[in-house]
């Protein structure tokens, strides 16, 4: 095996098994598909009683109360649970994963946070009624398939409709791992680009266009916004933030949450779930908690209760899930276990001092593969440790046996479960999804990607932008007057001949416009034997923020013999030292289309964004600073809220 391993490494080894059992799983879908087929009940009726009309969800020719849209949600959720058996209940604490139309990237990452996809056997067979969605389809590729689940809930036994949620799907270009761009949808810039904007209003609006689109192809969870801040500049998941200040996070988070789903659940709301309480950015030197190299969340500058801010805000404006995070807080409660497993963060915490009522869903695979602080304990004991710590549902999983058995043996009560699936079927009631579970897919092009929709982005992503630095003896560099003869390196130069002359080689050019990605580079982190653990780490940065020497000599060239504007992705800090020194323009993005950083760069739009974070000056600087304490290096580039106009 130590042969295999060496010859293939373990990210290769990796994706073979991921395409082994992928094979093995289409092979046995066809049986499945037939034998659950020919084991559900028949399709429910629109019937009418008392001049109700209602669903005939358990088929039994009268209305029952949980069938009734004119009752109180509250008393539907207790004529259901009085009816459903214990495993029916258990299957609602799951929610795993399906893939619709993914590609294999894709496919490798569903696999490494939990499991290969076998759709409709677990509607039937583990009466699992929520689940999040990876691949790489279109709208109407998920409409379609998304109907098609609903129909096979529809025949179950009590024909409770599902819940579909999705990681962000708008991002005009993603910023790293659990954030992606459908194309059909309109395009908008990160979380982080949101935060440069600075446009409270801006981000509600986002909310309730990303919510329609949702809704019209059948999603109903959003698994986000992050509230973590960005206080640990190494740390892989800094792009999804809404940066380092928890006051901006907070408002930022309830304007999204409040866009999303109103303020109260309706049929017109997308249930936003926010992450990762009680704050997932100070990971001790900002290593990654997917990984058990970074499981501790540390605070040196005793400097938690900072963390939690934004979702204090969320909780207090009708927040209805939440998501902690894999980490441990070290030493911060009466034992190092992690969020998942931690009574005092789930329970003392959360719902005792603010007050939440809502659902606590896990983070994906908690339980079978990402137990940090529990590792030592089976399965059946994790679940029993994270329902007594205050979990109610759990991501990624999928094997609601092991809870079954802990209430038929005694080890948890019944009326536990009651507890939590209560508060998970509210949601779904008030969602209207008893009412209506299925979307029509024929008017599905009227309702995403409008013209009104794709306007808002496009301004979304001018108003992200950040002009750091802007320079020449005489005169400004930017913005680039129309003509000007210009070399583009790493951006569409299509794109660029709108307004300049492009011409083929940087000599011959007046101006070299050169595009830097993300410093967001692979790993091997040490800390695990696991394969799967092996494989996330290649796929999970380095703490390294510096560019590399190869950009650095390619970029000192370009500006002997031009001005040079240097465009930086910053979907997680950089070191731009070197870069802000050799640039004549310095700009600064967190997700945009190559056309719109034109209009920008020739002047077609004043940038107004503002740093959503410091931009710390050298990785001694970096690694100095206190992983829980926002924008503390010394002598940054560039500081917090930095950001220049024409």
């Amino acid at each position: 095996m130590k042969k295999l391993l060496k010859y293939f490494g373990y990210g290769a080894l990796s994706l073979v098994i991921i395409a082994v059992l992928f094979a093995a799983n289409l092979a046995l879908q066809p049986y499945d598909t037939l034998r659950i087929y020919l084991s559900l009940g028949p399709e429910d009726e629109e019937l009418t009683s008392d001049e109700v009309t209602y669903r005939d969800l358990n088929k039994n020719q009268r209305l029952d109360v949980y069938e009734n849209a004119q009752a109180a949600a509250v008393d539907r959720v207790e004529d259901l649970l009085s009816q459903m058996t214990l495993e029916e209940k258990v299957g609602q604490m799951m929610h795993p994963a399906i893939t619709i139309k993914p590609d294999f990237p894709l496919l490798a990452f569903h696999f490494a946070m939990g499991r290969v996809d076998i759709d409709a056997a677990e509607i039937f067979d583990k009466h699992i009624s929520h689940f999040n969605f990876y691949g790489a389809p279109t709208p109407l590729d998920i409409a379609q398939k998304l109907n098609d689940l609903q129909r096979v809930a529809a025949r179950t036994r009590l024909g409770i409709p599902l819940t579909i949620s999705s990681d962000p799907l708008h991002e005009a270009a993603s910023g790293g791992i659990a954030a992606f761009s459908v194309k059909g949808f309109s395009g908008w810039p990160s979380q982080l680009g949101f935060a440069a904007a600075r446009d409270v209003d801006l981000v509600k609006r986002f909310g309730e266009i990303a919510s329609a689109e949702y809704r019209a192809v059948g999603l109903r969870t959003a698994l986000h916004p992050m509230a973590d801040l960005a206080t640990e500049p190494r740390w892989a998941r800094n792009f999804g933030t809404f940066g380092s200040n928890a006051q901006l996070s907070a408002e930022m988070t309830n304007a999204y949450m409040l866009g999303f789903q109103g303020t109260t659940l309706t049929d017109r709301s997308v249930m936003t779930m926010v992450k990762h309480f009680p704050g997932g950015g100070p990971q001790e030197f900002g290593l990654d908690a997917h990984l058990p190299s970074g499981k501790r969340q540390v605070y040196p500058g005793k400097n938690f209760d900072y963390h939690v801010q934004p979702f204090k805000k969320a909780i207090d404006n009708g927040l209805r899930v939440i998501m902690p995070y894999y980490g441990v807080p070290a030493d911060q409660t009466d034992e190092n276990v992690a969020m998942g497993f931690n009574k005092m963060i789930l329970t003392d915490l959360l719902r005792d001092e603010l007050g939440f009522t809502g659902v606590v869903c896990t983070d994906w695979g908690i339980v079978a593969s990402r137990a940090w602080g529990v590792e030592s304990l089976s399965v059946r004991e994790r679940y029993k440790k994270s329902i007594d710590a205050g979990v109610d549902q759990y991501g990624g999983e999928n094997d609601p046996e092991h809870i079954v058995d802990l209430v038929r043996t005694g080890e948890l009560s019944e009326a536990r479960i009651d507890q939590s699936v209560r508060r998970i079927l509210l949601n779904k009631f008030e969602l209207g999804l008893f009412e209506q579970s299925l979307v029509d897919e024929d008017v599905l092009p009227a309702l995403i990607r409008t013209p009104e929709y794709i306007a808002a982005g496009l301004e979304a992503q001018r108003k992200s932008i950040v002009l750091l630095n802007n320079k020449m003896a005489d005169t400004a560099a930017l913005p680039l007057a129309e003509g000007t003869k210009i070399f583009v390196d790493g951006l569409d130069a299509n794109e660029a001949k709108r307004y300049g002359t492009v011409v083929d080689s940087a000599d011959q050019a007046d101006v070299v416009v050169l595009y830097l990605p993300t410093i967001f580079n692979g790993n091997q982190v040490p800390g695990s034997d696991e394969l799967m653990d092996q494989f996330l780490s290649t796929i999970l940065p380095d703490d390294n923020l510096a560019f590399s020497p190869a950009v650095l000599n390619k970029a000192k060239g370009y500006s002997e013999n031009a001005l040079l504007i240097t465009v930086v992705d910053l979907n997680r800090p950089a070191i731009l030292t070197e870069l802000n020194q050799l640039s004549d323009g310095l700009i600064g993005t967190f997700g945009v289309y190559d056309s719109v950083l034109f209009d920008v760069i020739f002047g077609q739009f004043s940038p107004q964004g503002k740093l959503p974070f410091e931009i710390p000056s050298s990785m001694a600087a970096v690694v100095a600073q206190q992983e829980d304490m926002p924008d503390d290096s010394e002598k940054p580039v560039f500081e917090f809220g930095h950001g220049l106009s024409y």
